[in-house]
């Protein structure tokens, strides 16, 4: 028997947003293929500022899957219970 997605399954909804934030790595390996373009060409300006953007793009990445990891574990896990 195969089971179809319910789409509007509320775990099917946070684990694909769980997924979704996990797939903005690409943009960072992206971003690291780049300089190491730059470094490879001893590109000082483009090491900056590649550099400057995986700096700033690393706490807003990071920031976007926790929140998508807690929410998923919630709905489907639920609350940790407190001792």
């Amino acid at each position: 028997m195969t089971e179809t997605i319910d789409i509007g399954n509320d775990n099917w909804k946070v684990m694909n947003d769980l997924n979704d934030a996990f797939s903005h790595i690409g943009h960072l390996e992206f971003l690291m293929d780049e300089l190491q373009r730059a470094v490879d060409k001893s590109d000082r300006a483009s090491i900056i500022d590649l550099t400057a953007a995986m700096t700033a793009f690393m706490p807003v990445f990071t920031a976007q899957y926790d929140r998508a990891q807690d929410i998923a574990w919630t709905q489907v896990v639920g609350q940790p219970e407190v001792l």
